[in-house]
């Protein structure tokens, strides 16, 4: 029973201060809400990497078509005019569509951005790089770039919207969502790939494109470059961005676990410190749930645990209802709160099987992950759909 004791211990300590966190990130989130004034001077290049076509493909890409920004420029990379997406591309009415080859020796989606970078938007003052799979608001563009300026990155993040009850979905949702309470006003934020403003002189200052040369991870090598040169890296929450669409199991755990391997090779010190964690969190939660039925002390325990888990994605949910008007937060809060064991069960699964792995599979293409600057490309057959 003292391993337990100590279990719970280290548990709810543990609890306390990631609730801290969260309140602190809730607290940054609900203040920086209010969009900022955008500099309608600079001249901005977005560039979107396109790789098949996503639920929803068309409305995602009009969203980047349709911001309320006058000077910019939108670029749309692709692999190979024989991808799916080239043909949707022209089908919607996009003028800039690049092609930018198979990559060998690094990840798809940085080749296309590499790729774009140097073909393209050479006088522009600041790069946005974004997905094909978000929805993004019409004033997004204003406000990611309205702070951006020498030693500044403003970043984003995703919010996985669920549209019905569809527990892998919702599941994805809500391990994706813990990540907001590491973002807020301090030094350890990341740039999200996603939705990233950065001026130009600054991502060549960064030598970003050397960054990216053998990465699988185009927003961890810019973070590690930031970090590195002492860059200040905003997350802005006004762009926090939904994105639509349904998962499998499969597809859950195939996106969890990548994540989480990504994590391992780009920041180790982070997975263990998150192994760690997760590990003492699950082991106690677990315990004590099976002590409970003969010691009324570890059924208390138990529901310390939980109840601090539980607080803690309740204001992630109450900090991202003060951003996004999506319906499911009210609908599927129940959820949100009350899978966050299940959700560690998750994290726990990922952990494991990042630490046998280094090979991840992204949009039908195998990645071995031997250092931040070194991968290895092997395509499957259907790879280039």
């Amino acid at each position: 029973m003292i391993v337990l004791y100590i279990l719970a211990s280290l548990t709810i300590l543990q609890g306390l201060y990631t609730l801290a966190e969260a309140r602190r990130a809730a607290r940054y989130m609900r203040a920086s809400a209010a969009a900022a004034s955008p500099d309608r001077r600079q001249s901005v290049a977005v560039f979107c990497p396109c790789k098949g076509v996503d639920h929803e493909f068309e409305k995602n890409i009009r969203s980047i078509l349709d911001q309320d920004f006058l000077n910019y420029t939108p670029y749309f990379i692709v692999e190979s005019e024989e991808d799916t997406a080239f043909d949707a591309l022209r089908r919607i009415g996009v003028d800039h569509i690049l092609v930018a080859g198979p990559s060998l020796d690094c990840g798809q989606k940085v080749h296309n951005l590499a790729y774009a970078v140097k073909h393209a938007g050479a006088h522009e003052d600041v790069y946005v790089f974004c997905d094909s799979d978000a929805r993004f608001p019409r004033r997004w563009l204003g406000e990611l770039t309205a702070k951006v300026d020498s030693n500044t990155i403003c970043s984003g993040y995703r919010w996985y919207t669920v549209d019905r009850f569809h527990l892998p979905t919702l599941l994805r949702s809500a391990w994706n969502a813990t990540a907001l309470s590491l973002l807020g006003d301090h030094g350890r934020n990341f740039v999200w790939g996603g939705s990233t403003a950065i001026r130009r002189e600054t991502f060549e200052r960064l030598r970003i494109l050397e960054a990216w040369r053998g990465a699988v991870s185009d927003d961890y090598a810019i973070t590690r470059a930031a970090q590195k040169a002492g860059t200040r890296i905003m997350f802005v929450p006004s762009c926090l961005i939904p994105s639509h669409g349904e998962c499998s199991f499969g597809q859950l755990l195939e996106f969890t676990t990548r994540q989480i391997i990504i994590t391992r090779v780009y920041h180790p010190g982070l997975w263990r410190i998150g192994f760690l964690a997760q590990t003492v969190f699950n082991a106690a939660f677990v315990s004590l749930a099976i002590a409970m039925r003969s010691n009324p002390a570890a059924g208390a325990l138990w529901l310390a645990v939980y109840f601090l888990s539980a607080s803690r994605a309740s204001i992630r949910l109450s900090a991202a209802g003060s951003v996004l008007r999506d319906s499911s937060l009210s609908r599927f809060a129940w959820f949100y709160i009350l899978s966050s064991p299940v959700v560690a069960l998750l994290y726990q699964y990922n952990m494991i099987r990042s630490a046998l792995t280094s090979d991840i599979e992204w949009r039908q293409i195998h990645y071995s992950l031997i250092s931040p600057n070194e991968t290895r490309v092997r395509r499957s057959s259907a790879s280039a759909s």
